[in-house]
């Protein structure tokens, strides 16, 4: 499954969304940092191994089965997540999810399935989202985001054909946009023909990494 392409794999209230977009960074750190683990407790209240009720370890940054012959310890986990802008010809594929704000489109993600490259996962992400085939993939950057515990790996890919073939279990839409309509999006402008990610997400800074970087 392809988690929130605004940067969420379980959105936030919208309060709360709005709230997060207005904080300093340091304090988003501080949220972010506290929230997974509170979140990871609350989830793991049995063993997985045997059934057994868990104890919070370390600090909370461990719990320990209670059941004397299993003993089994448990840690937070975190899981990879690419999240991509796909170019072709000076134009970026952005896509959008029926639960997006009406209008915002984002970059294409989607979780690291198990034996994959972040190569290979961008690759076959944007295949099965979009139908589209990439190359030439690198890394950009990176951000913990804590919905519930993922880390959101960005990328840039480039595509040699621009023809897309829509997953609609995956996406409502994609298009390719041009320079200066990803411009008109992260001005805000009225006349933008999609709304950006909220500031505090990955793929507003992939854009703005792109905008500053390509072309």
């Amino acid at each position: 499954a392809a988690p929130d392409l605004g940067g969420s794999t379980a959105p936030a209230a919208p309060n709360l969304r709005a709230l997060l977009d207005a904080m300093p960074a340091r304090d988003l750190a501080i949220y972010g940092g506290a929230r997974s683990p509170v979140d990871w407790h609350a989830r793991h209240r049995f063993c997985a191994r045997c059934g057994h009720a868990t104890q919070a370890a370390k600090g909370g940054w461990q719990r320990s089965c209670s059941n004397a012959d299993c003993g089994a310890d448990h840690f937070p986990r975190v899981d990879p997540v690419t999240i991509m802008l796909v170019e072709h010809d000076g134009r970026l594929l952005l896509g959008r999810q029926p639960r997006f704000p009406a209008g915002r489109y984002s970059a294409l993600a989607g979780f690291v399935e198990p034996g994959e490259t972040v190569e290979e996962a961008v690759a076959r992400e944007v295949l099965e989202e979009a139908g589209v085939r990439v190359r030439d993939v690198r890394y950009v950057a990176s951000q913990p985001w804590p919905y519930p515990s993922s880390l959101m790996i960005a990328c840039h890919a480039v595509a040699d054909d621009p023809t897309i073939t829509i997953d609609q279990n995956e996406l409502e839409d994609a298009r390719w946009f041009t320079r200066e309509e990803v411009s008109a999006a992260l001005e805000g402008r009225p006349d933008a023909p999609f709304g950006a990610p909220t500031h505090t997400a990955v793929a507003r800074h992939l854009l703005e990494w792109w905008m500053a970087h390509r072309g």
